[in-house]
């Protein structure tokens, strides 16, 4: 997932991270891939922990449902809200500069293995593990789910006669696209539709990921194709078409808790996992209305959503 209507910074397109190789651990969700994220192993107890989130509203208001609720049973949370887009969130939980992260099944195994060819959300979310650095887990993975798309007005669409991705490639070195600068060069966006589909535009403009400046671009003819995300409202209130995508560079994307092992202790596994339970896309759809609307901020969401949904 990949995103959203913060605008991202350009350092998040050119970020490069290394990771050093290690062993992975026991536990059959535990990261098991040969990097290595600083190892331990999970405790009987937490006081505290630090949660981050992406610079997208959908992001944060998880964040603060994790961190929330996990007040509610007596852990101190501190916040590290509004970091970047993934290669930068990824780079502070493998530091420890955060413990947990909320985030989407199918960007994740991408991230750590770019060429993963699972696409259903089953084999997604348990091919994970594998491809996890030591010392990072992720927990239950939630049915909502926000899948990345790409989008073409209803007026494109109709006169290019355009259904699936592959239809642009006709007509793609004529176009415009635009978005967020990782949309240009993650497998989820333009890279991944020139390999998988062939198609390659005239030009790339970087506005936003899914965000108001890409909206706009779209509208006033600026841009032809840009990126949303299926929680976001933008696309039905806007009539945009979603573009079929039957090569899959787009992996189903649950929602799903990263978290270091050394801060997973049972009563964080437990709150998070009934988070998870409760969490639904229709919900998802809503909150994120709510959050990127600008008159309620993601604490206040959060805060209704779990007295709505509580967890015991």
């Amino acid at each position: 997932m990949f995103r959203r209507t913060f605008i991202r910074s350009a350092i998040a397109a050119t970020a490069v991270f290394a990771l050093a190789a290690c062993g992975g651990g026991e536990d059959p969700l535990s990261g098991g891939g040969d990097n290595d994220a600083g190892g331990g192993s999970a405790p009987d107890k937490v006081d505290s922990l630090t949660v981050g989130s992406a610079n997208f509203a959908e992001s944060q208001v998880l964040a603060e449902i994790y961190a929330q609720a996990l007040e509610a049973k007596g852990i101190k949370v501190n916040r590290k809200l509004n970091i970047g887009a993934r290669e930068l969130y990824m780079a502070a939980i493998q530091d420890k500069s955060v413990d947990l992260l909320p985030e989407y099944t199918g960007a994740t195994l991408v991230y750590f293995k770019k060429d993963a060819t699972e696409n259903e959300a089953e084999a997604v979310y348990k091919a994970i593990p594998g491809v996890l650095p030591a010392g990072l887990e992720v927990l239950n993975k939630s049915e909502a789910a926000d899948e990345d798309a790409i989008v073409v007005t209803q007026e494109t669409a109709q006169k290019y006669s355009l259904k699936s991705i592959g239809d642009l490639k006709a007509v793609s070195k004529d176009m415009v696209a635009g978005g967020g600068p990782e949309f240009k060069t993650r497998t989820a966006g333009l890279a991944g539709m020139k390999e998988k589909y062939g198609v390659e535009f005239k030009e790339f403009k970087t506005l936003d990921a899914g965000g108001p400046l890409s909206l706009k671009a779209l509208k006033d003819g600026t841009i032809q194709v840009t990126q949303f995300f299926t929680t976001q409202s933008a696309i039905k209130d806007n009539n945009l078409v979603v573009l079929e995508d039957p090569e899959h560079i787009h992996l189903p994307n649950n929602i799903v808790p990263l978290i270091r092992t050394d801060h997973k202790s049972p009563d964080v596994e437990t709150t998070l996992n009934a988070v998870q339970a409760k969490l639904t896309t229709d919900g998802l759809t809503d909150l994120v209305k709510r959050a990127e609307g600008g008159s309620e901020s993601a604490a206040a969401v959060a805060k209704d959503w779990l007295s709505k949904n509580p967890l015991s």
